[in-house]
């Protein structure tokens, strides 16, 4: 069994240990090492110092983590964001919203109500003042849809916002930590 001399790298005191030995507690400042025993030398290193790292790594490790979690969910949010755009008559998209369709709703039932009156009026064969219900009936369906589809996104928008809320400070209380 060869004994070899070694330096406590907490108070600099000479140790002496075993070469089988691996870690050591000094007898004078109770530093906790970590015996290297190279090919050439013999060292001691701290063990407080290697967790240390170790911690700032873990830590470091979490906050990209939760970056990547957050560009991630901004990914996710655009996709879905493209899901609720409604297609104008001329190719514009845009966010739907309640106000927008219940007035072009009210319009149309206000154009399919014009339409049967005016056809009635003229003296119109039978089926042409029924396409003004024809109109209508679209125009209530157009207004439901579009304003669930906008209650939808609104709805889907706070739940994106909470959780990116949520994500970024996380990011934030791990890169304090």
């Amino acid at each position: 069994m060869k004994i070899t001399k070694v330096c406590c790298q907490g108070c600099g005191a000479d140790l002496q240990v075993d070469e089988t030995i691996r870690f050591a507690t000094c007898n004078y400042c109770h530093a906790r090492l970590e015996i290297v025993h190279d090919p050439t030398v013999t060292h001691t290193r701290l063990l407080e110092n290697i967790g240390r790292t170790t911690e700032q790594m873990a830590g470091n490790l979490r906050v990209i983590e939760l970056q990547n979690d957050l560009e991630r969910l901004d990914r996710e949010w655009e996709n879905r964001r493209e899901s609720f755009m409604v297609t104008g008559k001329h190719g514009h998209r845009s966010l739907p919203s309640e106000a927008g369709s219940i007035t072009g709703g009210v319009i149309a039932i206000v154009a399919g109500v014009v339409w049967m009156s005016f056809a009635a009026g003229m003296g119109a064969p039978f089926p042409f003042p029924l396409f003004g219900l024809l109109f209508i009936g679209f125009a209530i369906f157009g207004m439901i849809n579009g304003t669930s589809k906008a209650s939808g996104y609104r709805d889907a928008k706070r739940s994106f916002n909470e959780r990116r809320n949520n994500l970024i400070r996380q990011i934030e209380e791990s890169r304090r930590s």
